[in-house]
């Protein structure tokens, strides 16, 4: 009996079945299958690796080009002994190739990938940057510009940029397929960071459209089964749209990331993830600055790989040696010589201080109007003199991780004008979303010393002066203080 036969009699006798423990292992049990039915052994075992180290190790990766698909990892091997474990491979063509050039290149990519896989056992992840259909290999061409309207014909069947955009994608599929004939699984990410506008298919309110027509040729029509589907958005920030709108869907994505720069490791990032993803795997699917190893493995530990973006290896001021050998060599990280993590690691003790919250802040009293975003120490405020975006009518989202000192039971409060919800690792504690003057809220829960904990505060205020908000503390060892800057993480 095959796979989807099975699903389809579990699937029927879940719904007969009224506990509730059991329906969420049932939902769970699936949220992790695979989304194509079809998919190779190959790729299943490697998405199977993938959720068996979920929690316990991150996979190192580097991003390579279509141009020279194996120029940086020996460069790390020089700094740190150690070869990343996941090779970055890109499939789009943006320096004015020929298409007979673009298609030698990507040969030489699939024989790159094959080298890695079958003769190193490492892992591939692909990226493509698509260039506007039917038009030249150019970077402009990736980042032209592309209105809804204009979009529209792309996705509709039968137009003539729908067919540029078939033929464009299925030159690519060809070399997939020399991929999937070998035996050798590929992290599949198109389309990536499609939450900004500085791509053609970025912004787009139909873009699930596109992801479905790339899906349905890959999976049905050229047999792409060697394939783990990638949703990667931009890190959500300034410059982007929030990246929860874009998602493909459970039924279309194996795993999710997001393309982190400037070192904005933030906890919301990691948790935004988990929250869309809700147990599926997840990843820094592009980096420039390499992540810290001790944030990895005290708190960011659900992440499954990162790939570190190209050049940015090589740039010392983002990348110094010292900390890329830090990085690599920390038993929390996997790298090309090494299948798991070990049993027993020695970590040096944790004595990092606090270096407070992130905070977003909007004009409207419900997250209407970006306007900045700040580390703000602690959260004991009254602003009768103004507010940081210059109206009164205003909401403020906290959020990075909150560490106690002592393990026993803590009373958290929340003093504000008007309305407060806290939550604590996504758990909703606190919920008084109306407008009143200043009062104080209680929760009482235990706590684990040096245990980190995500932590979120959402703030509004109707309009008025009385424009007030603190997030304060108390234990039997902790006399009642707002929290302070030592004990808070923005990641």
């Amino acid at each position: 009996m095959d796979d989807r036969k099975i699903r389809s009699l579990l699937d029927s006798a879940s719904r007969l079945i009224s506990d509730g423990v059991w329906q969420r292992e049932y939902s769970n049990l699936l949220l992790k299958e695979p989304v194509n039915p079809n998919i190779s052994p190959s790729a299943r075992a490697l998405l199977s690796y993938l959720y068996q180290l979920q929690g316990k190790a991150i996979i190192s990766g580097q991003h390579e080009y279509l141009e020279s698909p194996n120029q940086f990892s020996p460069y790390i091997f020089s700094k740190t002994g150690k070869y990343p474990k996941l090779k970055g491979v890109e499939f789009g063509a943006i320096n004015g190739q020929s298409d007979q050039t673009t298609y030698n290149q990507r040969a030489n990519v699939v024989n790159a990938c094959k080298e890695w896989v079958l003769n190193k056992g490492g892992i591939i992840t692909a990226t493509y940057h698509a260039t506007f259909p039917g038009t030249a290999n150019t970077w402009a061409n990736v980042q032209a510009d592309c209105t809804p309207e204009q979009f529209e014909p792309i996705i509709t069947p039968g137009t003539d940029l729908y067919n540029a955009l078939i033929e464009d994608i299925d030159q690519v599929a060809e070399h997939l397929k020399a991929l999937r004939d070998a035996n050798v699984p590929v992290l599949w990410r198109p389309y990536h960071e499609m939450n900004g506008t500085w791509f053609w298919w970025g912004g787009q309110p139909k873009f699930k459209n596109l992801w479905e027509i790339m899906y349905d040729r890959y999976v049905n029509v050229h047999g792409l089964n060697n394939l783990l589907w990638v949703w990667s958005p931009n890190a959500n920030n300034q410059w982007c749209q929030n990246a929860a709108d874009f998602y493909v869907g459970h039924n279309r994505a194996d795993a999710l990331g997001m393309d982190i720069y400037n070192n904005d490791f933030k906890a919301w990032h990691h948790q935004e993830l988990l929250r869309i993803g809700e147990g599926k795997i997840i990843a820094i699917t592009e980096n420039g600055q390499n992540p810290d190893q001790a944030t990895l493995r005290q708190k960011q530990y659900m992440y499954s790989w990162f790939m570190t973006w190209g050049s940015y290896a090589r740039d010392g001021s983002r990348n110094p040696a010292d900390k890329m050998w830090a990085l690599y060599n920390d038993p929390f990280v996997l790298t090309l010589d090494e299948q798991d993590p070990p049993e027993n690691p020695v970590y040096p003790p944790d004595t990092s201080i606090g270096n407070g919250l992130w905070g977003d802040y909007y004009v409207g009293p419900n997250f209407e109007k970006y306007s900045l975003g700040k580390t703000v120490p602690k959260i004991d405020y009254n602003w009768m003199k103004g507010t940081p975006v210059g109206n009164y009518s205003m909401s403020i989202k906290w959020a990075g991780y909150l560490r106690a000192r002592y393990t026993e039971d803590y009373t958290l409060y929340t003093k504000a004008s008007d309305g407060i919800r806290l939550y604590l690792d996504n758990r909703l504690l606190l919920d008084d979303w109306t407008v009143h003057g200043t009062q104080e809220h209680s929760v009482t829960m235990r706590l684990e010393a040096g245990k980190y904990y995500f932590i979120e505060l959402h703030y509004f205020n109707g309009g008025d002066p009385e424009a007030a908000v603190s997030l304060s503390w108390s234990s039997s060892s902790q006399p009642k203080e707002v929290i302070p800057q030592s004990q808070l993480y923005t990641g």
